[in-house]
């Protein structure tokens, strides 16, 4: 197993980076970043909040996923 510089991935966080890009550059599975973030957020160094808008921000971009493909499927139509 590897070890991952916790003051890394938490500056890459703050920096905005997503999921898609920490599981890429860490080479991690959805699991293994749940966990990361779990232990970030125990560790006091990564907040409630910053976990929060981490989960918003997942949720917005699903949404904007969801409008896109709903207007492919109009435009094939």
């Amino acid at each position: 197993m590897r070890k991952i510089g916790a003051k890394e991935i938490t500056a890459d966080i703050r920096a905005g980076m997503g999921d898609y890009q920490l599981m890429e550059k860490y080479r991690l599975s959805a699991k293994q970043l749940e966990i990361i973030l779990r232990k970030l957020l125990e560790a006091d160094l990564i907040t409630h909040m910053q976990l929060y808008e981490r989960t918003s921000l997942s949720d917005s971009q699903i949404t904007k996923a969801f409008v896109d493909s709903q207007q492919a499927v109009g435009e094939l139509e």
